[in-house]
């Protein structure tokens, strides 16, 4: 057995006894037959909730007979043909469901809310304040020191500003290359305006997210930007 193989076991081990005594109450699995037995099924009851939490419209009967296929040897698809769909569906049939939900909930945003507007980059905005309008950043080398507070649409905070500096700088080309959607919410107030932003995931972080910023895998995200300064781009 690998290094790897043994550590990845460990730690679903690990999370499956912390999720179990985070849910309290129930001891049924003191009560199973054996050591091993109650291991195991910890063990199950923590693939069943990170399911659930994957994807609710995976069928659990047809979930169990694929643990079961491949603990036994005798799986129905090869492991390169299980790779290549799973990849072709986190890629395409999620991004599509992902897509559709994050353009209803704009429409719905934009019904409820008058002062909402929507982009034509698919960004939607909410002007707080207009700020110093006569000097906008509009330049892909025009710089802007701004301040944001990020959420996603749980309201959970992600990218905490306590874990990076309170006033970022950066030119709108370098911010556009990492951060699309958040990049043309820079460009709609001046300094010392402020606004809501919502960027689709595509805008965002994408299908892989950001796990050190606590950022989920296709996240719409809903910024509080505040423009502290815009620097324009003078040739010389």
């Amino acid at each position: 057995m690998t290094r790897e193989r043994i550590l990845t076991i460990v730690a679903v081990v690990s999370i499956a006894f912390m999720s179990v005594a985070c849910g309290g109450g129930s001891s049924s699995a003191g009560k199973m037959k054996s050591a091993a037995d109650s291991l195991s099924y910890v063990v199950g009851m923590n693939i069943a909730y990170n399911i659930m939490q994957m994807d609710s419209t995976l069928v659990p009967d047809v979930v169990v007979e694929g643990i079961s296929d491949a603990l036994h040897n005798r799986s129905k698809l090869s492991f390169e043909d299980a790779r290549n769909y799973f990849l072709a569906y986190m890629n395409y049939d999620v991004y599509d469901r992902v897509r559709k939900y994050e353009e209803q909930y704009l429409k719905d945003l934009v019904a409820s809310d008058k002062d909402v507007v929507r982009a034509e980059s698919r960004v939607a905005y909410k002007v707080e304040s207009l700020g110093d309008m006569n000097n906008t950043a509009s330049m892909d080398r025009d710089t802007v020191a701004f301040r944001y507070r990020v959420t996603d649409l749980s309201g959970k905070e992600v990218d905490p500003a306590s874990e990076r500096e309170d006033v970022l700088r950066g030119s709108l080309g370098v911010l556009a290359h990492d951060m699309e959607g958040l990049s043309e919410g820079l460009k709609i107030v001046g300094p010392g305006g402020k606004l809501t932003l919502w960027v689709p995931s595509d805008l965002a972080y994408g299908s892989a997210g950001d796990s050190e910023k606590g950022i989920a895998p296709n996240a719409m995200l809903r910024y509080e930007i505040e423009i502290v300064d815009v620097v324009k781009y003078r040739r010389r």
